[in-house]
């Protein structure tokens, strides 16, 4: 896939957005960057309108950014570090901000910017705690005397008043506008979780379907699998269950033989619908393959159907093929040799299990 092309954008999309820890990461380097552009630039206007000790502090807090950006990359504790870095740092250049005035009281009017970044970088909870305090520290400089004092540049007592509810009305926006977002996020999230569960799961049963089990013999690095095993199963007569009981019966025939062989599994396999009758195994390792099919083939056996009043069993039929030396990559050709044991076991007699070992 090249390079900056649609596809390679999208597939990168899609990677932050399934994953919470790279989203997050890649939206607080956003924030830095945004920022720290935005200060860079300020600076530099700074300087051609000789601000002095205004120009140095736009230009550290730039620099900082960068340095936050360089931290987040690293992941774990260093991005950790560089949010913690983020918060002190905006605490600081509000406060300089609001003492200093500069230039003509306009720089105080970017901190009603900070809800927003806040409630983005922390989330509704910590990012309300951020912004409360952040309020506190306003309302000190503009309503309390002592911090008044502190002032270096003279607001208008209208401004003083006006001011921090601006900001809480900022701050009520960037909630709203957070919520919202986190909620538009919790459903795309839960979209996407039953879109992957349908795309891989038979609806019937609820089992595994063929695509699932394609994209495992696709990429069995992806899914960490090295089956020991691979059985094939296929229902015994099932056309007669269809003719004689309905379509219906044969669904519930499929879905109990299905529900049969996942509890008789207990955990130590995966379970796929293969075709319509037919059912395939992927068995972990370390497991005796062989007894567990055995096993099967008697509780299906076992298993009482009553349908019009008229009360009987169905059996399965099994191929089952053993990886060498314990597991194999190459899942294909386990499914292939158990297909071909799976025919055996049919002209063997049916209800029982013909099983071989895969040839390196």
């Amino acid at each position: 896939m090249k390079i900056f092309s649609k596809d390679f954008y999208r597939q990168k999309k899609e990677e932050l957005l399934a994953d919470e820890t790279k989203w997050k990461l890649f939206q607080n380097a956003c924030i830095f960057a945004v920022v720290g552009f935005t200060s860079l630039v300020m600076s530099i206007v700074n300087i051609f309108t000789h601000q002095g000790s205004f120009t140095w502090v736009t230009l550290a807090f730039s620099i900082a950014c960068a340095i936050n950006l360089l931290l987040i990359r690293k992941k774990g504790k260093a991005a950790i570090l560089s949010i913690i870095l983020f918060s002190i740092e905006m605490i600081l250049i509000l406060i300089y901000f609001i003492v200093s005035g500069i230039p003509d009281g306009f720089s105080v009017l970017w901190t009603a910017m900070l809800p927003c970044f806040g409630l983005l970088m922390f989330g509704v909870k910590n990012g309300t705690l951020a912004s409360l305090v952040m309020f506190a520290i306003i309302a000190f400089f503009y309503w309390i005397p002592y911090g008044q004092s502190l002032l270096q540049y003279p607001y208008s007592p209208t401004f003083k008043m006006r001011f921090p509810l601006l900001y809480l009305a900022f701050f009520a926006v960037a909630v709203m506008l957070e919520k919202i977002r986190e909620a538009s996020k919790s459903a795309l999230t839960e979209s996407r979780r039953k879109y992957e569960f349908l795309c891989y799961h038979d609806a019937l049963t609820g089992l595994y379907n063929r695509f699932w089990l394609q994209s495992v013999i696709d990429n069995p690095e992806q899914y960490h699998l090295k089956p020991a095993a691979v059985a094939v199963l296929d229902i015994d007569n099932f056309k007669f269950i269809n003719d004689n009981f309905g379509h219906p019966s044969g669904d519930i025939v499929i879905k109990d033989i299905g529900q049969a062989i996942v509890d008789t599994l207990n955990g130590s396999g995966d379970v796929c619908r293969w075709g319509g009758d037919e059912f395939l195994i992927i068995f972990h390792t370390d497991i005796d393959a062989e007894m567990v099919c055995k096993r099967i083939v008697d509780n299906v056996c076992a298993h009482r159907f009553v349908f019009d009043k008229e009360n009987f069993n169905t059996t399965v039929s099994v191929g089952l093929v053993l990886a060498p030396n314990g597991g194999t990559d190459d899942i294909g050709k386990l499914i292939h040799q158990a297909d071909i044991n799976l025919y055996h076991a049919k002209d063997y007699g049916k209800n029982c299990t013909i099983n071989s070992e895969l040839k390196p």
